[in-house]
């Protein structure tokens, strides 16, 4: 006979085998025993007992619902761990300063109706909204903004503390902006939140780099793609570099919101035939000491042979477009310059053929601290 209390392992195991489900906690396959409970009425709750360690405000999929741990779980009892889960019926999108944090909640309150997952009235005032605190490490303020059902909430009080695991968020209502919210997609503020590229279209050669300027609100992270990277490429820091002639967008978006975006048309041509530009300096290329100065040495090469061809110096902001204050160039001839760091930054170096500006290469520079 199989006891339920003792703590007899393979008791408790063999139960999972035959009657367990297949759940994932925190994204995790394991075994639970999921039983009903007649705790809260109006509220989806379930037991959950598994052998796999259980915490207050982990995440459980189970029959394709996400629920959450609710009680406190104090280790193992009788060599398995047990908790409440309750289902997490609403999943909205808050808006904090641009930055978007997706939760999965369920909402407390005294004033609105709730009644299975949907608020059939909205008369005054305040509601509660329980997700797990998996944005603790997060800028979230006092006055984000989200809309559900239609109706717009503003965050009046953070509690992360008195429920270690969870995040109570005490709301109230919010009127909508129409020109700032987009109730199309159901996000507070999103159209207040634009990202945008400076330039309308860029190209360089294959081989060259090219600094990409860009604007978003509140300053905002953003990230960036290209549509072919056979073509060109992007990194983090929105470098596009040319791979192959062609053409390709680059996209950049709101790191946590991605249908706020922008696009560049990027035109990659062929290196002119013949000549090259390469550069070597008295010391690192990439970087100038603040109040130092770095000489740098062009070589021109034409079928891989050195030729003694003049090039142009020009050195703008890290744009690669607009002029810089922080560095200087302090002379120059046809094949070298000397450049000074002023104050802390990056800056971009053109060296271009004079006979063939077609023909040229960038150089970014970092100025920065001795120390």
């Amino acid at each position: 006979m199989i006891n339920l209390f003792d703590n007899n392992i393979d008791d408790f195991t063999f139960l999972l085998d035959q009657m367990g489900s297949d759940v994932l906690i925190n994204d995790n396959p394991v075994k639970a025993l999921i039983t009903n409970t007649n705790l809260e009425q109006n509220y989806d709750d379930r037991r959950i007992s598994s052998l796999s360690p259980l915490k207050r405000g982990d995440i459980v999929v189970y029959s394709g619902k996400k629920y959450m741990i609710i009680s406190e779980v104090n280790g193992q009892r009788y060599n398995k761990y047990k908790g409440i889960m309750r289902h997490l019926p609403h999943h909205i999108i808050v808006n904090s300063k641009c930055r978007f944090y997706y939760l999965d909640c369920y909402i407390n309150t005294s004033n609105l109706g709730v009644i299975d997952g949907r608020v059939l009235s909205m008369p005054d005032g305040d509601i509660t909204v329980i997700s797990n605190d998996a944005i603790k490490d997060f800028d979230f303020k006092i006055d984000a903004r989200f809309l559900l059902y239609g109706q717009a909430f503003k965050v009046t009080g953070i509690d992360r503390f008195s429920k270690p695991g969870m995040l109570i968020l005490t709301c109230e209502k919010d009127l909508i902006d129409e020109q700032a919210d987009d109730l199309i997609n159901g996000i507070a503020g999103g159209l207040s939140c634009p990202v945008d590229f400076v330039s309308n279209g860029i190209e360089l050669t294959v081989g060259n780099t090219h600094q990409l300027n860009w604007t978003s609100a509140e300053d905002a992270p953003v990230k960036f793609s290209s549509s072919d990277i056979t073509i060109a490429t992007v990194d983090a820091n929105g470098i596009v570099t040319g791979i192959t002639a062609g053409q390709a967008t680059i996209t950049v978006a709101n790191a946590t919101n991605e249908r706020i975006r922008d696009t560049v048309t990027v035109t990659v041509k062929d290196t002119p035939a013949g000549y090259t530009i390469s550069l070597t300096s008295t010391g690192d290329l990439e970087q100038i000491n603040k109040g130092y100065t770095r000489t740098y040495n062009a070589v021109v090469a034409e079928s891989n042979n050195v030729v003694n061809e003049p090039v142009k110096w020009e050195l703008f902001a890290d744009d690669q477009v607009s002029t810089t204050t922080l560095a200087e160039i302090t002379s120059q001839t046809g094949t070298s310059c000397v450049v000074k760091g002023i104050a802390l930054g990056y800056v971009q170096l053109k060296v271009s053929l004079v006979s063939d500006p077609v023909v040229y290469i960038w150089q970014r520079i970092r100025v920065k601290s001795l120390i």
